[in-house]
Protein backbone atom coordinates (compact mmCIF):
# COMPACT_ATOMS: atom_id res chain seq x y z
CA UNK A 1 0.00 0.00 0.00
CA UNK A 2 1.48 3.35 -0.90
CA UNK A 3 1.62 5.98 1.69
CA UNK A 4 -0.22 8.33 0.71
CA UNK A 5 -2.70 5.91 0.46
CA UNK A 6 -2.45 4.72 3.83
CA UNK A 7 -2.48 8.47 5.10
CA UNK A 8 -5.84 9.02 3.26
CA UNK A 9 -7.00 5.72 5.42
CA UNK A 10 -5.59 6.90 8.48
CA UNK A 11 -7.14 10.79 7.57
CA UNK A 12 -11.29 9.42 6.78
CA UNK A 13 -10.61 6.76 9.56
CA UNK A 14 -11.66 4.12 6.54
CA UNK A 15 -8.98 1.68 7.70
CA UNK A 16 -6.69 0.19 9.97
CA UNK A 17 -3.06 -0.05 10.06
CA UNK A 18 -2.11 -2.70 9.04
CA UNK A 19 1.53 -3.55 9.22
CA UNK A 20 1.19 -6.86 7.31
CA UNK A 21 -0.22 -4.91 4.07
CA UNK A 22 2.08 -1.59 4.56
CA UNK A 23 5.60 -3.08 6.74
CA UNK A 24 6.81 -1.75 9.83
CA UNK A 25 4.39 1.31 10.79
CA UNK A 26 6.08 4.16 11.40
CA UNK A 27 5.49 7.28 13.52
CA UNK A 28 3.51 10.27 11.28
CA UNK A 29 3.77 13.29 13.19
CA UNK A 30 0.84 16.07 12.33
CA UNK A 31 3.39 18.45 9.82
CA UNK A 32 4.20 15.34 7.95
CA UNK A 33 0.53 14.08 7.75
CA UNK A 34 -0.51 17.56 6.71
CA UNK A 35 1.88 17.71 3.85
CA UNK A 36 0.91 14.28 2.91
CA UNK A 37 -2.63 15.30 2.79
CA UNK A 38 -2.49 18.55 1.28
CA UNK A 39 -0.19 16.94 -1.52
CA UNK A 40 -2.96 14.24 -2.02
CA UNK A 41 -5.87 16.71 -2.13
CA UNK A 42 -3.50 18.96 -4.66
CA UNK A 43 -3.43 15.72 -6.31
CA UNK A 44 -7.24 15.08 -6.40
CA UNK A 45 -8.41 18.71 -7.25
CA UNK A 46 -7.61 18.36 -10.99
CA UNK A 47 -8.40 22.50 -11.48
CA UNK A 48 -6.23 23.80 -8.86
CA UNK A 49 -8.78 25.75 -7.35
CA UNK A 50 -8.44 24.37 -4.06
CA UNK A 51 -11.71 22.93 -4.18
CA UNK A 52 -12.72 19.08 -4.63
CA UNK A 53 -15.88 19.03 -6.81
CA UNK A 54 -18.02 15.75 -6.91
CA UNK A 55 -16.30 15.24 -10.84
CA UNK A 56 -12.99 15.32 -9.15
CA UNK A 57 -13.29 13.05 -6.15
CA UNK A 58 -14.86 10.56 -8.58
CA UNK A 59 -11.60 10.90 -11.24
CA UNK A 60 -9.51 10.40 -8.24
CA UNK A 61 -11.34 7.81 -7.11
CA UNK A 62 -11.54 6.31 -10.95
CA UNK A 63 -7.75 6.28 -10.98
CA UNK A 64 -7.05 4.87 -7.37
CA UNK A 65 -9.42 2.12 -8.87
CA UNK A 66 -7.60 1.33 -12.33
CA UNK A 67 -4.11 1.82 -10.40
CA UNK A 68 -4.84 -1.07 -8.09
CA UNK A 69 -6.64 -2.85 -10.61
CA UNK A 70 -3.40 -2.67 -12.70
CA UNK A 71 -1.20 -3.65 -9.81
CA UNK A 72 -3.39 -6.54 -9.60
CA UNK A 73 -3.65 -7.53 -13.45
CA UNK A 74 0.66 -7.06 -12.75
CA UNK A 75 0.34 -9.42 -9.88
CA UNK A 76 -1.70 -11.91 -12.02
CA UNK A 77 0.39 -11.55 -14.98
CA UNK A 78 4.26 -12.40 -12.92
CA UNK A 79 2.05 -15.63 -11.22
CA UNK A 80 1.52 -17.04 -14.36
CA UNK A 81 4.82 -16.07 -16.29
CA UNK A 82 6.33 -18.84 -14.83
CA UNK A 83 9.28 -18.41 -17.00
CA UNK A 84 9.22 -14.73 -16.44
CA UNK A 85 10.03 -14.45 -20.30
CA UNK A 86 7.78 -11.26 -20.07
CA UNK A 87 4.99 -13.54 -22.25
CA UNK A 88 2.50 -15.98 -21.16
CA UNK A 89 2.39 -19.25 -23.70
CA UNK A 90 -0.88 -21.22 -23.93
CA UNK A 91 0.71 -23.95 -21.02
CA UNK A 92 0.83 -20.98 -18.48
CA UNK A 93 -2.63 -19.12 -19.36
CA UNK A 94 -4.14 -22.60 -18.58
CA UNK A 95 -2.77 -21.69 -15.04
CA UNK A 96 -5.89 -19.24 -14.66
CA UNK A 97 -7.63 -22.31 -14.47
CA UNK A 98 -7.40 -24.13 -10.75
CA UNK A 99 -7.93 -27.47 -11.85
CA UNK A 100 -8.67 -28.64 -8.52
CA UNK A 101 -11.95 -26.32 -8.11
CA UNK A 102 -12.88 -28.08 -10.97
CA UNK A 103 -15.76 -30.35 -10.64
CA UNK A 104 -15.25 -33.59 -12.14
CA UNK A 105 -17.81 -36.20 -12.37
CA UNK A 106 -18.01 -38.92 -15.07
CA UNK A 107 -21.76 -39.41 -14.50
CA UNK A 108 -23.30 -37.19 -17.07
CA UNK A 109 -21.51 -38.89 -19.79
CA UNK A 110 -22.11 -42.36 -18.15
CA UNK A 111 -26.07 -41.45 -18.27
CA UNK A 112 -25.57 -40.30 -22.12
CA UNK A 113 -23.65 -43.13 -22.96
CA UNK A 114 -23.60 -46.73 -20.75
CA UNK A 115 -27.25 -48.02 -22.41
CA UNK A 116 -26.78 -51.24 -19.86
CA UNK A 117 -25.92 -49.27 -16.54
CA UNK A 118 -22.71 -51.45 -15.62
CA UNK A 119 -20.64 -48.03 -15.17
CA UNK A 120 -18.41 -48.72 -18.36
CA UNK A 121 -19.06 -47.88 -22.11
CA UNK A 122 -18.01 -50.35 -24.86
CA UNK A 123 -17.53 -48.87 -28.15
CA UNK A 124 -20.39 -49.67 -29.44
CA UNK A 125 -22.41 -48.42 -26.99
CA UNK A 126 -20.50 -45.11 -27.65
CA UNK A 127 -20.78 -45.95 -31.16
CA UNK A 128 -24.49 -45.85 -30.86
CA UNK A 129 -24.83 -42.36 -29.25
CA UNK A 130 -22.96 -40.68 -31.22
CA UNK A 131 -24.29 -41.96 -34.65
CA UNK A 132 -27.71 -41.05 -33.27
CA UNK A 133 -26.61 -37.56 -32.56
CA UNK A 134 -25.11 -37.47 -36.28
CA UNK A 135 -28.36 -38.53 -37.37
CA UNK A 136 -30.11 -36.22 -35.59
CA UNK A 137 -28.17 -33.16 -37.07
CA UNK A 138 -28.18 -34.34 -40.95
CA UNK A 139 -31.62 -33.21 -41.39
CA UNK A 140 -31.47 -33.93 -44.97
CA UNK A 141 -30.66 -37.71 -44.69
CA UNK A 142 -27.73 -37.41 -46.70
CA UNK A 143 -24.84 -38.65 -44.84
CA UNK A 144 -23.17 -35.39 -44.44
CA UNK A 145 -23.64 -33.04 -42.13
CA UNK A 146 -23.04 -29.63 -43.70
CA UNK A 147 -21.91 -26.22 -42.27
CA UNK A 148 -25.73 -24.85 -42.53
CA UNK A 149 -26.94 -28.18 -40.47
CA UNK A 150 -24.53 -27.49 -37.77
CA UNK A 151 -25.66 -24.26 -37.49
CA UNK A 152 -28.95 -25.39 -37.36
CA UNK A 153 -28.23 -27.53 -34.50
CA UNK A 154 -26.47 -25.14 -32.64
CA UNK A 155 -23.12 -26.40 -33.08
CA UNK A 156 -20.34 -24.11 -34.52
CA UNK A 157 -18.46 -25.91 -37.42
CA UNK A 158 -14.58 -26.38 -36.45
CA UNK A 159 -13.19 -25.45 -39.50
CA UNK A 160 -11.05 -29.22 -39.92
Amino acid sequence: MRKSVLIVLLATGSGPLCAQETGTPQPLNRADFISEMDTEFARMDANGDNVLTPEEISSAQEMAMRAEALRQNRRAFDRLDTDQNGLIDADEFAGLMDLDQVAINPAPFLEQFDSNSDQAITLLEYRIVTQQNFDRIDSDRDGVVSPEEMNSAGIEPSGR
